[in-house]
């Protein structure tokens, strides 16, 4: 019983902090024009005559946390200007597993939800990037993740929202701790 208690709050805790912020410095708030923005990126994949998406999932900027799979993911983010290193997930709608459906629809209520995101979060392949750019004061960016609907390869690039240009950036896999 005391487990379930315990679980009850960690749930409830992590539900009444949740969205990720749209803030992506350290300090005193700044005026819009003395920041950048990024976006998340979508994109709509069709091959073969079916429909499914992809997106750029904000996750850090530097060494701040913004989004993640329990708190939410933020649609964009301010940053300053410099050289930055964002780091997204890579969702793929087609390789997102459908099983917390099942175990939600189980157990039920925020708990069974809570649950269930963590199985499917667990059991869900994806990638982590590191995107690696410079951001210009005033400027808003999108990070685009676009999988070749042939050959499944993977580009990840930076867009500058106000010519519709690709800004000059590089990118790497996140390797995965082992423990």
């Amino acid at each position: 019983m005391k487990k379930l208690v315990l679980l009850f709050f960690v749930v409830s805790s992590l539900l009444l902090s949740s969205c990720g912020t749209t803030k992506g410095y350290v300090g005193a708030k700044q005026e819009k024009a003395a920041l950048a923005t990024i976006n998340q990126g979508n994109h709509k994949l069709t091959p073969k005559g079916w429909n499914s998406k992809e997106a750029a999932l904000l996750i850090q900027v530097d060494s701040i946390s913004v989004g993640n799979y329990f708190k939410g993911y933020p649609k964009h983010c301010d940053i300053l200007p410099g050289t930055h290193t964002i780091e997204i997930r890579h969702f793929q709608q087609w390789n997102d597993n459908q099983d917390a459906a099942v175990v939600g629809g189980i157990l039920g209520g925020a708990i069974g939800g809570a649950i269930a995101g963590s199985i499917a979060e667990s059991n869900s392949p994806h990638k982590h990037y590191l995107v690696t750019f410079d951001a210009v004061a005033g400027q808003k960016y999108t990070i685009m993740a676009v999988t070749d609907a042939i050959s499944k390869e993977v580009d990840i690039y930076v867009i500058n929202d106000s010519n519709g240009e690709r800004v000059e950036s590089s990118y790497k896999l996140k390797e995965e701790k082992k423990e």
